[in-house]
């Protein structure tokens, strides 16, 4: 009788190991496979869902997707940490759903990115699992948004507090709404209409705007404010937002952050940090967002300016970020930024001894700027350097010079009851500098030949560490004579692999 539960404890020991092994095995395959398969897409759309805790409404909303949606379609789950049966379900919906599974402290910008970073189609959907679709959704919303090249967004309309987004409906229950959607998802061009915002409970949008626009700030802790930034960059590009009037969408929930019920975590007064951080993010990263939309004009810059019009109407958002810029992606490599390309460097010193940290961006940002072959070996912040290599590091690589209009020039005008820069010797010196700077009406820029370029907040140039370069005072009189570019903006907070 020892003898026998001997053996079975052995051949459980052997079947837990052979269990195990498979595993290992079939998780480098996947990866492998997930690897070779990155950057190809299909003729499809992606339809991303972040959830948590959320396991009715997210199981609902899948089944809804299923019954009407007839286009080639792929769904994938951004879970972060669920405890109700989530991760069970989606390991049961394996074969039908894609799916990630978070930490618990990922908040709900950043699964979207994650899901966005996923997602193979050229089409992309962001929806809220409380958003439950209903039949000829997509047809309709599809029409919109391939009916003007111009169109890069399209949202639906529907029963809840959205804004311009919501009509009024004869319903009173779920079942009530799909027959109501039936009768109104109608082909109906006269149904389209161009708007300034869109709420992020569905979101329709091409790979090109998702790849030119970049992630989601995850520097927002609400996602509705999430989505008023991502959607203000993409009118930045000239890219038009529009609602299917004809595409309607049943919504369970009003408020989007609620709804998900994202963690957050309680400061002093009883505050949730979440909340009163992003009562002012928006405000510090943008100022006056409307006033910026209508009073943005660039000049008549040559066509081979570094801010020239055509390109701000056909680039990225990595066309307002700063010429001369170091950059770095998800794998540390680093890149100065150059108009409309990047090249790769493979050392960062900094005049008079200070480092020259490079800024993380997204490899979208990355992807959306052609390399430039030759790569670098050193470059100094200071114009007109040559570019010298580092004992027994890549010899062969050819030395050349830096033009002075790729090296970062920042400056500022002079002020009257401003502290004297001179005496602004160190980063957090000048750091504090840039603070009153704004404070007292001023403006930092970065200048080029004949050009300017405004931080657009002080939040902007903090982003892009302004403070670790040295910065010019420049008579009002010299610094008015230069035409005025497009402003330097922020990049996206990323806590990811993005």
């Amino acid at each position: 009788m020892k003898r026998l539960s001997i053996k079975r404890k052995h051949s459980k020991r052997l079947s837990k190991k052979g269990y195990w092994a498979g595993y290992k095995r079939g998780r480098e395959q996947g990866s492998r496979l997930g690897q070779a398969s990155f950057g190809k897409v299909f003729e499809g759309i992606s339809i991303i869902i972040p959830s948590y805790n959320q396991l009715h409404r997210l199981r609902t909303c899948i089944d809804r997707i299923e019954e009407n949606t007839s286009q080639p379609h792929e769904i994938i789950v951004v879970d972060c940490g669920s405890t109700d049966g989530t991760r069970t379900y989606l390991l049961r919906k394996s074969i039908a759903v894609r799916y990630a599974l978070l930490q618990k402290d990922i908040h709900l910008t950043g699964s979207l990115n994650q899901g966005l970073m996923m997602a193979k189609g050229t089409t992309i959907v962001v929806l809220d699992p409380n958003a439950l679709v209903t039949p000829g959704w997509l047809d309709r919303m599809l029409e919109c948004l391939h009916s003007d090249p111009r169109i890069g967004v399209v949202g639906p309309v529907t029963n809840g507090p959205f804004g311009e987004q919501q009509i009024e409906v004869p319903y009173t229950n779920e079942h009530e709404a799909r027959l109501f959607a039936m009768s109104h998802n109608v082909s109906n061009p006269a149904a389209w209409r161009e708007t300034q915002s869109l709420a992020g409970f569905c979101l329709l949008l091409r790979r090109e705007t998702l790849e030119k626009t970049g992630y989601w700030d995850e520097g927002c802790h609400s996602g509705q404010e999430a989505d008023a930034d991502w959607l203000l960059r993409v009118r930045l590009l000239g890219t038009r937002l529009a609602i299917a009037g004809n595409a309607f969408i049943h919504c369970t929930e009003s408020d989007r952050d609620t709804a998900y019920a994202f963690p957050q975590t309680t400061g002093e007064g009883g505050l949730t940090e979440d909340g009163s951080r992003n009562r002012s993010f928006f405000v510090q990263k943008w100022g006056d967002a409307d006033k910026l939309l209508h009073s943005l004009k660039f000049g008549t810059s040559e066509p081979d300016s570094p801010t020239s019009p055509a390109k701000a109407r056909h680039g990225s958002a990595a066309i307002f970020y700063p010429v001369g810029a170091l950059v770095k992606g998800p794998s540390g490599a680093i890149y100065r930024l150059e108009p409309g390309k990047r090249r790769l460097l493979h050392g960062v010193s900094g005049a008079g001894g200070e480092d020259v940290a490079p800024v993380r961006v997204s490899q979208l940002d990355l992807l959306a700027l052609p390399l430039v072959p030759k790569p670098e070996v050193m470059i100094s912040d200071v114009a007109d350097a040559p570019v010298t290599a580092q004992p027994g590091v890549l010899e062969n690589v050819e030395t050349v010079h830096i033009p002075g209009e790729y090296a970062p020039v920042l400056a500022a005008p002079e002020l009257e009851n401003m502290p004297a820069l001179p005496t602004l010797n160190i980063p957090a010196q000048r750091m504090r500098w840039i603070q009153v700077l704004y404070a007292e009406g001023g403006q930092l820029y970065q200048i080029g030949k004949g050009w300017k370029r405004p931080f657009l907040t002080p939040y902007a140039a903090m982003s892009w560490l302004a403070a670790d370069y040295r910065i010019r005072l420049l008579a009002p009189a010299d610094l008015s004579a230069l035409t005025e570019e497009r402003p330097i903006i922020a990049p996206p907070v990323l806590h990811g692999h993005l």
